[in-house]
């Protein structure tokens, strides 16, 4: 974790975006003009796919096999896991991760466990004897301790939003109740019901409050009900506008004192602005508001929506979490 990334006060403003994911450069342009062609788009999801499975499966992580798994114990609790009265924003139908139907499938559900620990392998890819469970666990480590010094009380009620199949949020549930937070209730939120009967599955003892299917931007839970929300890898999924209306509803959400923390992609990361063409054009094919992300200042959001006490943490050298409290 980059201690020195930590400010004690609001943070001003985040860099451009890297050139590659940036339609104004030349090689902005050119990845811009190279997925404008949907039978290239296509081939190109076909093998950002494929790429995912093979690495993972020789990284040990048992993606078919477990896929498998997980849908057979989640298809009977789809109709539990999800709410009639729900809207699914426009936005949300995008094609996410190589998937025709985004999050809105059984595949992107029951593969988002083993993408998610593809993830942390990733960041610590030269470590090559790194088990799965390791690297996630070193990956929330560094999360966790960026959180950790805006927390001045008692956590006692907390939402993860856009919570996927519940890794991060049972991840920080575990992290809460080692750290003295007991008695601590823990609810997740997302869109996709295949997403949260999945997160059932993974939840098999129960111990998350409630798995919410609601939109996070428009949650229709009650104000000031809590303590503590995170965002996890959310807001690089999401248009901008969607992003500043997650912000206003998670400070609506938070009691006076309470703490918001988003979780991503860091922008400054040289591993990340300096990505390789070919494999910023498979990453930028899988994820249709990555340039949104990008240009979006969201520690000028984070503001805007009426947060102080803004910090940036670099968690690991790809990851940076920003942190901002409720007054």
């Amino acid at each position: 974790m980059n201690i020195s990334a930590i400010s004690s006060g609001p943070v001003i403003s985040s860099p451009p975006p890297p050139p590659w994911v940036d339609a104004r450069t030349p090689l902005g342009r050119l990845i811009a003009a190279v997925l404008a062609v949907e039978p290239m788009r296509q081939l190109l999801f076909l093998q950002a796919r494929r790429m995912m499975i093979r690495t993972a499966e020789t990284w040990g992580i048992p993606w078919r096999h477990r896929r498998e798994q997980l849908r057979q114990q989640a298809e009977p609790l789809l109709a539990s896991s999800t709410e009639a009265a729900v809207v699914t924003p426009p936005y949300y139908r995008a094609r996410f991760h190589a998937y025709a139907q985004g999050n809105l499938c059984w595949d992107a559900a029951c593969e988002a466990e083993q993408a998610t620990d593809s993830v942390a392998l990733r960041v610590w890819k030269e470590e090559k004897q790194l088990s799965p469970e390791a690297a996630q666990q070193r990956m929330r480590n560094g999360i966790y301790a960026a959180i950790e010094p805006s927390l001045s009380g008692p956590v006692r009620n907390v939402l993860d939003i856009g919570c996927s199949v519940g890794v991060g949020t049972l991840a920080l549930t575990d992290w809460l109740e080692q750290h003295g937070h007991s008695g601590v209730h823990v609810s997740g939120l997302d869109l996709s019901p295949q997403m949260l009967a999945v997160a059932k599955v993974r939840d098999a003892g129960g111990r998350i409050k409630a798995w919410h299917h609601r939109a996070a931007e428009a949650s229709g839970l009650p104000a000031a009900s809590f303590d503590l929300i995170t965002a996890q890898f959310l807001c690089h999924e999401l248009p901008g506008d969607a992003s500043r209306a997650v912000l206003r509803e998670a400070k609506r959400l938070l009691r006076p004192q309470g703490v918001l923390a988003l979780v991503d992609q860091d922008p400054e990361a040289e591993v990340i602005r300096a990505m390789p063409p070919a494999l910023a054009t498979l990453l930028k094919a899988t994820e249709p508001y990555l340039e949104d992300y990008f240009r979006l200042d969201l520690p000028a959001a984070l503001a805007e929506a009426g947060f102080t006490a803004i910090r940036r943490v670099a968690s690991d050298h790809r990851h940076r979490v920003l942190v901002a409290t409720c007054p």
